[in-house]
């Protein structure tokens, strides 16, 4: 039978895998200060048509629910939960540090990625707009990619101002700025020199500029080199001065050897706008983690109030783990008892004791055998024909023990 296009079923190692990422995050999570919040499936298209870019509009799970209302799966996380706190936090003010897990649907941006259906594990910190939240949401970020197994890996750090900047200064209309982000975005660098060519700003500079954009990468000494290349306006002002204010933050948590500068990342939701940031491994084609700053999400709810979270996406973890190391995989032996009919009460005890110790247990009964318990994990077993049952809890604990 085939799936649907974009689905996949998830065999039981993969499943403890994703299990024990999620539940080490939830630790980290909580252990900063974060509560844990849940929200519904589906979304209003009405909803969701405020804030997503027209690009994603396109790659929305679409639908006509019974009121004949247009409704939508959702594609994230943060919309939600912006229209949640939008209206909970109505003449209210108060911080609020909330982090979720579930499934997001959106049909793949790429040929290169197949994936429709994915868990994101994320955190929003709603009503501090200082950029020491900046640092600390990146900081956590890097954290949960290590808490999750990841080693090598790198964390881009951009912010919206810069492309922006660029923008503003090109002369294009919005029309043109949307099909010139989105081939930005792509890394398609003959689209993108057919485009200038074709449709050339306004000031002559910003072609080479706009060739270089997508590849604009490098540390924090990176900023001094670019500088006179970009146009000097508020944006362009407001984002350098804040990108290095978060580099010093972060190299004092001393995590500067993870970090670096892209000056060229382009985020597929326009609610962003400040910092944004992505995580990435030589493992994977896709992003680990993704998120940024989001001050006017909530304004378009109605209810002006400065945020900041991402969104780590777990089925990526999984894969990275698997192929980075491979004999690090977390396997969990699962114990069979057989035993004849006559032993049936006291080995069905026995069970529940091992099991309350967290290992797992099948019990098999079985008939003309000529033993009275055997043990076995898969690879190896253990038999006995004389049973002493106020030793053999102890005898089986010591069999795993050294198994």
């Amino acid at each position: 039978m085939d799936l649907v296009l974009g689905m996949k079923d998830t065999h039981p190692q993969e499943v403890l895998k994703k299990r024990d990422i999620e539940l080490k995050l939830r630790h980290l999570f909580s252990s900063w200060g974060f509560e844990e919040v849940e929200t519904p499936t589906l979304e209003y298209y009405s909803t969701l048509q405020k804030v997503i870019g027209e690009e994603l509009k396109d790659r929305l799970f679409q639908f006509i629910n019974r009121e004949g209302k247009l409704v939508c799966l959702r594609p994230d996380f943060t919309t939600s939960i912006a229209r949640k706190y939008s209206s909970d936090l109505i003449g209210k003010n108060k911080a609020i540090r909330v982090f979720y897990d579930g499934k997001i649907f959106r049909y793949p941006s790429s040929p290169l990625r197949t994936e429709s259906e994915l868990t994101q594990m994320g955190l929003e910190n709603i009503g501090d707009n200082s950029t020491s939240v900046d640092a600390e949401v990146i900081a956590l970020a890097i954290i949960a990619l290590q808490e999750a197994g990841i080693r090598d890996f790198a964390v881009d750090i951009g912010h919206v101002g810069f492309f922006r900047g660029i923008l503003n200064a090109s002369g294009f209309t919005s029309a043109f700025q949307q099909q010139l982000k989105t081939i930005v975005k792509a890394k398609d660098f003959i689209a993108l020199k057919h485009f200038l060519e074709k449709n050339p700003p306004s000031e002559p500079k910003l072609v080479s500029l706009l060739l270089d954009f997508p590849f604009l990468r490098g540390k924090k000494e990176f900023l001094n080199d670019i500088h006179d290349r970009f146009p000097r306006n508020h944006q362009f002002t407001i984002a350098l001065e804040r990108i290095q204010r978060v580099w010093d933050i972060l190299t004092d948590f001393g995590l500067e050897q993870n970090i670096w500068v892209n000056l060229g990342l382009i985020r597929d939701f326009d609610y962003y706008s400040g910092m944004i940031f992505e995580g990435f491994s030589a493992f994977s084609g896709s992003p680990l983690l993704a998120g940024g700053r989001y001050d006017e999400l909530f304004g378009i709810f109605g209810q002006d109030r400065p945020a900041c979270g991402f969104a780590l996406f777990i089925e990526r973890l999984v894969e990275v783990c698997e192929k980075s190391q491979p004999d690090m995989t977390q396997s969990f032996k699962t114990y069979t008892i057989y035993y004849p009919p006559e032993y049936r009460k006291p080995v069905f005890i026995l069970a529940q004791k091992l099991r309350k110790q967290l290992h797992a247990v099948i019990v098999q009964e079985q008939n003309n055998v000529s033993f009275s318990l055997k043990l076995s994990d898969g690879l190896n077993e253990y038999t006995w024909t004389n049973l002493n049952w106020d030793d053999i809890f102890k005898q089986i604990q010591e069999a795993i023990e050294n198994g």
